[in-house]
């Protein structure tokens, strides 16, 4: 039986899960440190299988993380939000947490919004994750069968500039 918690989460819901945001932010301090051995450590399963594997996906974003900086941009820095929503469904908790992303570039400084996806089955003692930033709803049902539809990801934005250089 599935159960739905409101799109916004009292105080209390999130507390529960004290690992949930300390765990989310851990993702991004390895991203933005290049730590992509630990940050694959915290990715959901399925997404390390459909990257290839575990070698397959540290490379890959080792790759895209020097053609990022080969194009002229440097992370400032990457955080993790309290949730927004929180799915139980068959022992399983699914959170959706908002995320924040700040680069330099060529042209400016520049902010992103996006959205990563918690996964817990030991009732949020330990958490894997999904970068749900430009994902349609085909590839989450394909990472997260019994729960995509269920989940309220904020849409995606513009990056916004906040500075010029």
């Amino acid at each position: 039986m599935a159960t739905q918690s409101p799109a916004a989460q009292s105080p209390a819901e999130s507390e529960k899960y004290p690992a949930l945001v300390a765990q989310a932010q851990e993702v991004n301090d390895a991203f933005r440190r290049r730590d992509f051995a630990r940050m694959v450590n915290l990715t959901f399963p399925k997404v390390i299988e459909a990257a290839g594997g575990r070698d397959k996906m540290v490379a890959a974003l080792a790759r895209g993380m020097k053609e990022m900086e080969a194009d002229g941009v440097v992370v400032l820095s990457s955080t993790a939000g309290a949730p927004v929503q929180i799915v139980h469904v068959s022992g399983t908790i699914y959170a959706v947490l908002p995320t924040t992303l700040k680069v330099k570039a060529r042209d400016g400084t520049f902010q992103t919004e996006s959205s990563m996806i918690g996964i817990s089955a030991d009732r949020g003692a330990t958490w894997t994750f999904i970068d749900a930033g430009g994902k349609d709803r085909t590839q989450l049902k394909k990472m997260l069968p019994d729960v995509a539809d269920k989940l309220n990801l904020p849409p995606e934005k513009q990056p916004v500039k906040l500075a010029d250089n």
